[in-house]
């Protein structure tokens, strides 16, 4: 077992330093309120585990360790760990010793929790048996929720939340995840959450006059359910109305003087971070994007993850999404380098859809959305001349584009000039020295990728698409359909 690893550990957390704290004692609760707009945070789920349930049954110190290591390096200060009643209920002086042990290597990493102390996500009840093979569980669970459970989970509660009222290394207490974001929809089983939730946010305040108190509800509109109970509001947001939502929950704080909080976002490819980090910094609101590792969660599978930022190696998915983290809003930066200077480098290629701001089209161009293109968006155009530059950051590219009986030619420069062999791309110049793309297909490939030049210099380059307004003799029309870009960098 690494250093720094071994469970049981107990500092308190008094060396915590990462996150300024603005003590205000708030009179008519006790609680203590926080300037949380420095909050740098993301959702945590180490990467042998599919579930929370998982988490805490296979625990592992040294994998959170290393995990949390990368946290430090994205400059995250916050990390929002999910708690389980069901496994607690099993052993409580082992949980209780697992829970201490994470906390403690939080510290090591300069990093606070907020612990979230129960589910209602999705209704999947705990399963302490075939948890290896299942998806995300509830906690305690919806057949759990009834007023003649209350005595032992008031005492998880004590044992948990109690025992940690005086610890720093906690930011806040999320008593309850996306309360009604769950599969029993009937209006009983809607007011039996809200009864249970009500109760359990007067108890955690009752056990700790101390720390915070949040929920993080799955849309903003249910704040009202439970706003005179909670000291920070906390909304979900993985929708294209990003900014307007987080100006209507600030709206909503600002009479009561509470803080705002956004404790999940982010998700390919509607949300990407180039989109989420800016409107964040600029809107002056602390976060917890979902989530950090790509592991073995249902968010971060497949080879285009929804979500998960850090390969359990230490690599990126892409490096543009850390330079974003990191330095939201900053132009002039080269994604690659970021990456690597920060200790979590890039080894595959950056997968960069239509939609990013690298993309400048002339007019004519029509966003489609639906499924089959990667990001689930393309751009299409059968107009003559019209155009889309690409200004990437790299040594090789690769234009990923649909193909389909209605597509057309195209002609493709790198730089200015006609992408040709001798650029190491798949293009071959005609008789004039000119190329260009025939994306005629009698099948439909959505995601078509023709690499356009490799061996680049190191640096700026720009990728230009023209529209020819020609087809070959079998096509029904003459569209060029854009998906996105791959983009390689290699010193």
């Amino acid at each position: 077992m690494a250093a720094g690893t071994s469970e049981g550990q107990n500092s308190k957390g008094k060396t915590m330093s990462r996150l300024t704290v603005l003590l205000v004692m708030a009179a008519a609760s006790g609680a203590v309120a926080e300037d949380f707009a420095d909050m740098r945070g993301a959702n945590y789920v180490p990467s042998y585990a599919r579930n929370d349930v998982q988490l805490w049954m296979d625990y592992d110190p040294a994998v959170i360790d290393r995990e949390l290591g990368y946290a430090a390096r994205l400059k995250l200060n916050t990390v929002r760990v999910f708690l389980q009643f069901a496994v607690y209920e099993r052993d409580p002086a082992l949980f209780l010793q697992r829970f201490e042990n994470f906390l403690s290597l939080c510290e090591k990493h300069q990093i606070r929790m907020m612990p979230v102390v129960f589910d209602s996500c999705f209704g999947e009840f705990p399963d302490l048996v075939n948890y290896k093979d299942k998806n995300w569980m509830a906690n305690p669970g919806q057949n759990r929720l009834g007023r003649e459970h209350w005595p032992k989970l008031e005492h998880y509660v004590r044992d948990v939340v109690g025992g940690h009222r005086d610890d720093r290394r906690i930011v806040m207490w999320d008593v309850m995840n996306e309360p009604t974001c769950t599969s029993f929809n009937k209006p009983e089983d809607k007011e039996l959450i809200w009864t249970f939730l009500r109760h359990f946010l007067d108890y955690v305040k009752q056990v700790d006059p101390n720390h915070p108190l949040t929920v993080g509800v799955e849309h903003s509109s249910l704040i009202p359910q439970v706003l005179d109970k909670i000291d920070v509001l906390a909304t979900h947001n993985y929708r294209t109305d990003l900014r307007e939502d987080l100006r209507a929950v600030k709206a909503l704080a600002q009479p009561h003087g509470k803080a705002v909080i956004i404790n999940e976002v982010a998700g390919r490819p509607k949300q990407p971070y180039s989109y989420v980090m800016p409107i964040l910094a600029e809107e002056k609101v602390g976060w917890c994007f979902w989530e950090l590792m790509i592991g073995r969660t249902q968010f971060s599978q497949g080879t285009a993850p929804y979500q998960g930022v850090i390969y359990p190696d230490g690599t990126c998915y892409d490096a543009a999404e850390v330079m974003h983290i990191v330095y939201p809003g900053q132009a002039g930066l080269e994604p690659r380098k970021v990456a690597a200077e920060l200790g979590l480098p890039q080894t595959g290629p950056s997968k960069i859809p239509n939609t990013d701001r690298i993309f400048q089209y002339s007019d004519g161009w029509t966003l489609w959305t639906g499924s089959g293109p990667w990001p689930g968006t393309l751009r299409y155009n059968n107009s003559a001349g019209g155009w889309v530059d690409v200004d990437f950051e790299g040594t090789a590219v690769h234009l990923v584009h649909k193909v389909g009986p209605d597509c057309g030619l195209a002609q493709v420069f790198i730089d200015g000039k006609p992408a040709t062999a001798q650029h190491g791309g798949q293009l071959k110049a005609d008789a004039r020295g000119d190329t260009f793309l025939d994306t005629y297909g009698s099948a439909v490939d959505w995601n078509r990728r023709t690499t356009v030049a490799r061996g680049l210099p190191p640096g700026k380059h720009k990728l230009t698409i023209v529209v020819t307004g020609d087809k070959d003799y079998w096509s029904s029309d003459c569209y060029v359909q854009i998906v996105g870009v791959d983009v390689e960098y290699s010193e």
